[in-house]
């Protein structure tokens, strides 16, 4: 025990030295921020484009690809600019999206300042109106992400720094007044009374041209004659300018064939190089920055957007921040923080992002390019992929389970049953199949290539766990069971390389996690690990074989919950619980009420040392639990069980179409063969290997717990169910059911199932 608690110790030291500090600007505050806005793009159109000024601006600023998802995957544009000023995730209206105007200019009637006032009983002399506020602060209060729209406005305002807007993607080719309007941009430092002071939104910023889509483009000496007056007068000042042409010829695709919005897109882009080359002539390097942003992705597929820092004490590199933990990728609601950050005021506590900060630094502007337009490929491909994967993970599973009952029912049929053991050491391979697949450019490639991969490392997996294992029945199980551990373990503690943009890893596109693990790789871990634990414990024999079991569970934990390993608390709250119960069964005890509680206070305690391990850091470094522990802090218990109440809500709307939930009743259907038509084989099962039952009862409680704790619903049991079906396939297949049949089968002093005459054989 001793050993385990100085091998656990040594695991957290060599964590927190590997934990890489704070990294980016000087911390000195600049004057003034100048936020580029360029919906739609990519950076693989970028690079493409011709573009000098903005190439001028990228080389000397960090870079990052943005994800752009809000509450939905796909992210509107009046969500991501009300994400934007919220710093938490969020969403617009889309029936009323973009209905900002000044105060004087017409609204059907009547100046827009006179509906803002009926609507909201505030009046203002001047400025801009977002005549949808209440709209959107109605349809965030009744999410669960704590929302508070305007927040950013609010927080400068309340420093004095001026704020302003200009910006139109006004469609004035159609008639609609709710289709007409596209000031979408004002949200972003809007107030939360929906009051922006300055800035531009009206007809003036935009010139008649019946070439361009629907028959306006922005008129670039307006844009920067509005930029120049806002921008100029002494003081700190936010202002965005949106390059609005991109918007309105991503808007225009439906509309045109192909030829028409590949040169609607080329005009866009120049436009916008035009401008940027027009508003760094106003921009001070030595006292300025300047962000660049795209806040939403093309409609026609989602994908990752631009994100660039420039500003004084700011190195070239990959951006990074602390929701995201890996260079190369942050996430719009990291905007508002940097923005704050970078004018030297504290960020609201109600804001879920942290500041931008530079990651990884060298290479030239080429390579980072190079590296952000990859992963962005690797993304869209991953997320092609996932629903083909799990489909077949399930559908095989069902298969294997179909093959064992002919087996188990034709004794005979030896071929039959060591087909089936195979089998199921192969569908056991498919789990760290996926994540291997990582290492290689299959977005390049293409399907074939992948699929073709994926089917061919089963296959070797599963004959180099035979061939492993031949000493013993259970060898080539624990095997497969200790590699698919092993290479969780080491992934994560390396930096989950293996995790991004595989199919049961995480995108950064779906943008619920960037390092540590997923859910379905936790999923697995937690499965793997458990089962694992009951055969090592079996295979070795007595107190010793237990206790090697527990260290298994122990550093399966660790490892999950470590803020700078696997950071996953929904992980920790259903592990520590589960595994101690598979603990207390190994030791051969009784499971009693004082063993619950001592359960429930070890995860308690559990979460309690993560968290405090995590706020030790500095706050621009803490990860998702940390944050949860200062908004507990600043808020009470309230923000917890908003959290809690969005992961169930989440579960329920996933449960009933997600290919996963067929995963269920497959196996329990297997396991009632096994206990009502074979029970001969279960009950060889239990007595050669009785250990497997605290390892039954802790993937129940994990699997139950994960389903109710984490917001990725019936994907958590679906994946911990298939590794148990092909474990039990396994073991099914490969015991003699009849000792008549296979009387050379022997359990051994240390407590091995010795390979009965009809084993798998390598």
């Amino acid at each position: 025990m001793r050993r385990w608690v100085a091998l656990v110790c040594l695991l957290v030291a060599m964590g927190a030295l590997a934990a890489p500090g704070p990294a980016g600007a000087d911390g000195t505050a600049v004057e003034r921020v100048l936020v580029l806005s360029l919906p739609r793009i990519s950076w693989a159109e970028l690079a493409e484009g011709d573009t000098p000024a903005l190439d001028a601006l990228l080389v000397d600023a960090g870079v990052a690809d943005l994800s752009t998802r809000a509450v939905r995957r796909g992210t509107r544009l009046g969500d991501a600019y009300v994400t934007i000023g919220a710093g938490t995730r969020s969403v617009g209206d889309a029936a009323v999206d973009g209905q900002a105007l000044a105060v004087d200019e017409p609204y059907g009637d009547d100046p827009a300042g006179e509906v803002f006032a009926r609507r909201t009983g505030e009046e203002v002399d001047g400025g801009i109106v977002e005549l949808a506020i209440t709209r959107i602060l109605v349809r965030n209060g009744a999410l669960h992400y704590d929302s508070e729209p305007g927040a950013l406005g609010d927080a400068l305002d309340r420093e004095g720094i001026r704020r302003a807007v200009i910006a139109n993607a006004d469609t004035a080719e159609l008639a609609p007044v709710e289709d007409r309007y596209h000031r979408e941009a004002v949200a972003a430092l809007m107030g939360s009374d929906g009051w922006l002071p300055e800035g531009v939104v009206d007809p003036t910023l935009l010139t008649e041209d019946p070439d361009a889509p629907f028959g306006v483009r922005t008129d670039v000496d307006a844009v920067l004659d509005a930029f120049r007056r806002v921008w100029a007068p002494p003081g700190r000042a936010v202002v965005l300018v949106e390059a609005s042409d991109l918007e309105r010829a991503d808007a225009y695709r439906r509309f045109s064939r192909q030829e028409m919005r590949d040169e609607h897109r080329r005009q866009a882009l120049e436009s916008a190089d035009r401008l940027v080359a027009g508003l760094l002539e106003q921009v001070d390097p030595a006292r300025d920055a300047v962000l660049v942003v795209g806040p939403a992705a093309s409609r026609r597929e989602l994908h990752l957007t631009v994100t660039a820092l420039r500003a004084p004490g700011v190195e070239p590199g990959l951006l990074r921040s602390a929701t995201t933990r890996r260079s190369g990728f942050v996430q719009t609601i990291d905007v508002a923080p940097t923005i704050l950050d970078l004018l030297g005021v504290d960020a609201p506590s109600s804001m879920e992002g942290r500041p931008y900060e530079v990651g990884r630094r060298g290479g030239s502007y080429e390579d980072r390019v190079g590296f952000l337009v990859d992963a962005n490929e690797g993304a869209v491909f991953r997320d092609s992929m996932v629903w083909p994967a799990s489909t077949l993970f399930v559908v095989v599973n069902v298969a294997l389970s179909a093959v064992a009952i002919v087996a188990l029912a034709a004794p005979g049929r030896r071929w039959l049953r060591d087909v089936a053991a195979w089998s199921a050491l192969a569908v056991l391979a498919f789990v760290p199949a996926t994540f291997l697949a990582g290492l290689a450019p299959f977005a390049d490639w293409g399907p074939t290539a992948y699929w073709a991969f994926l089917a061919g490392v089963s296959a070797l997996l599963a004959s180099a766990y035979l061939l492993a294992g031949r000493r013993s029945g259970l060898d080539p199980v624990m095997v497969g069971l200790g590699a698919l551990v092993a290479l969780l373990v080491i992934d994560v503690v390396t930096g989950a390389r293996l995790q991004l943009n595989t199919v049961f890893g995480y995108t950064p596109t779906v943008a619920g996690r960037f390092a540590g693990f997923g859910n379905p790789a936790y999923s697995a871990l937690a499965a793997a690990t458990v089962l694992l634990a009951g055969l090592v414990a079996h295979r070795v024999g007595g107190r010793r074989g237990a206790w090697l079991g527990i260290g298994l569970l122990g550093l399966a934990v660790v490892v999950d919950g470590m803020p700078f390993w696997g950071s996953d608390v929904g992980g920790v709250l259903s592990m520590v619980p589960a595994f101690a119960l598979a603990s207390i069964l190994l030791l051969g005890r009784r499971v009693r009420a004082r063993v619950v509680a001592l359960a429930a206070a070890a995860t308690a305690v559990a979460i309690g040392l993560f968290g405090a391990l995590d706020l030790l850091r500095p706050p621009e470094r803490r990860t998702h639990l940390g944050r949860l522990l200062e908004r507990i802090g600043d808020e009470g218990w309230d923000a917890l069980s908003t959290v809690v109440v969005r992961k169930g809500l989440a579960n329920l709307a996933v449960l009933g179409r997600s290919v996963w939930t067929l995963m269920v009743p497959a196996v329990f259907a297997f396991i009632a063969y096994l206990v009502y038509r074979a029970p001969g084989r279960l009950g060889i099962l239990r007595e050669r290997v009785p250990e497997l039952r605290a390892s039954l009862a802790g993937l129940m409680v994990v699997g139950v717990l994960g389903f109710a704790l984490n917001d990725s619903g019936i994907t958590i049991p679906g994946m911990m169910l298939g590794i148990l079906n092909a474990v039990l396939v396994y073991l099914s297949v490969t015991m003699a059911p009849e000792p008549a049949e296979h009387p050379s089968e022997r359990v051994s002093a240390a407590g091995a199932v010795s390979a009965p005459s009809g084993a798998v054989r390598p």
